[in-house]
């Protein structure tokens, strides 16, 4: 299982995201790895087809089905 989450610098919600995944995977997978990333630049925000922030994904697929499309850096 792959967990990354995604962040731009100073996202508001993203330690908060960070600690919510944390408890979630520690209670259903423990062990497994999240990898945090951060989302900088619009060039990063595109090589991840970063959609806002924070954005989580388990296996590459975001865990929000109503998440935005497209690529945005904030």
């Amino acid at each position: 299982m792959k967990i990354q989450v995604l962040m731009s610098p100073g996202c508001g919600h993203g330690a908060r995201a960070l600690e919510v995944v944390a408890d979630v995977v520690g209670q259903i997978a423990p062990g497994a790895e999240i990898e945090t990333i951060a989302v900088a630049t619009l060039e990063d925000a595109a090589r991840w087809s970063f959609p806002g922030s924070p954005t989580v994904r388990v296996d590459d697929i975001d865990i929000d089905p109503e998440a935005p499309t497209g690529v945005a850096l904030g």
